[in-house]
């Protein structure tokens, strides 16, 4: 603790700090990295993708460890979504990051989005079910947002790195299934990008948190476009979100070639853009929108109907992209008609 005794002058009060700081960066040199393993059995970019970072900016402002704003006002740690509630029923293995003790866990919440149960709802539960895990060199992670009566672990049971010990749910304050998890040392909230020294700068610090392998498996992306198909009519997002239309054939009667994408972490200024290309190389669809406002995850489709003809056998490029030149989020797959 800095204890301040009396009036502080401001050069003496700029040396207070300055020390400080060297005391951090001391103890970030002098405690060793834990080296934390991808806390899912997952592989990024294909079936889970960070929703949110770790907030960095100390005030009302919103800044992740990129100098960007993927994330949001107050956020204390790394979200991991699943691309829909069929993903979460099949199952996503949540893993120890390494190894620790257990010092609590919760397994009894329901799977059920906030907006369905209401923020009193969930008061002092947050969470979820979940599971606080202790670990050598004064470190804790915390894993939230899990299943119902999938946690495989007791309070004081030792548990080694990539032990499984619950899977991804939808319990507590969450709209959709993900895994939040939270770095501590000594009650401080970290940043694994960052490491322990909390210094300033852009991009991943000298000594993250992450084990290198791990760290190489999580580019920072600005934008994540996350759950994606095609349909043969009009959709909604709850659909597509419980997993219903994941498609990649149509029937050459459908009477809708239809492509749909959701994504997280859309700002104001981003630009929109989906086409499909029909097996002819001629463009079948071409769809742009200038997005108005920041929000957390959007959901898009278009559409196009079938004539009088059935559509033509073969494979349609779809392709989706979202965000402006400096950078963005975008995808390609094939859909198959028969």
């Amino acid at each position: 603790m800095l204890i301040l005794p009396g009036p502080v002058r401001p050069l003496r009060l700029i040396g207070l700090w300055c020390g400080l700081l060297l005391q951090l960066a001391a103890l970030a040199q002098s405690v060793p990295s834990p080296g934390f393993a991808l806390p899912l059995r997952c592989t990024p970019g294909a079936d889970c993708w960070i929703a949110n970072h770790v907030d960095l900016d100390p005030g009302p402002g919103v800044r992740d460890y990129a100098c960007a704003r993927f994330s949001y006002d107050g956020h204390n740690g790394v979200d991991f979504a699943l691309r829909d509630l069929k993903a979460m029923a099949e199952g996503m293995p949540v893993l120890a990051a390494a190894a620790g003790r257990v010092l609590g866990m919760r397994n009894g919440e329901p799977d059920v989005s906030v907006r369905e149960r209401s923020r009193e709802a969930v008061s002092g539960r947050e969470c979820g079910n979940g599971v606080l895990l202790e670990h050598p060199g004064g470190f804790q992670t915390q894993y939230c947002h899990l299943r119902r009566g999938s946690v495989t672990v007791a309070k004081g049971a030792a548990v080694a790195a990539g032990d499984q010990i619950g899977l991804v749910g939808l319990s507590g304050l969450t709209e959709y299934p993900h895994l939040h998890w939270t770095v501590r040392h000594g009650g401080r909230v970290l940043d694994p990008f960052r490491g322990l020294s909390g210094a300033e700068g852009c991009g991943a610090g000298e000594a993250p948190l992450w084990a290198p392998g791990t760290l190489a498996a999580l580019p920072y992306a600005p934008r994540a476009i996350y759950n994606f198909g095609v349909a043969a009519a009009p959709l909604t997002p709850e659909a597509a979100r419980r997993g219903e239309h994941r498609a990649r054939a149509l029937a050459a009667e459908a009477p809708l070639y239809a492509v749909w994408m959701e994504a997280f972490g859309v700002r104001a200024g981003d630009v929109l853009e989906i086409t499909v290309d029909a097996p002819d190389g001629t463009r079948l669809l071409s769809y742009r929108q200038a997005i108005e406002r920041d929000q957390a995850r959007i959901f898009r489709f278009t559409a196009r109907k079938r004539g009088a003809a059935p559509w033509p056998a073969g494979r349609y490029v779809n392709r989706a992209s979202i965000g402006t030149t400096e950078g963005g989020s975008k995808i390609e797959f094939a859909a198959e008609v028969r």
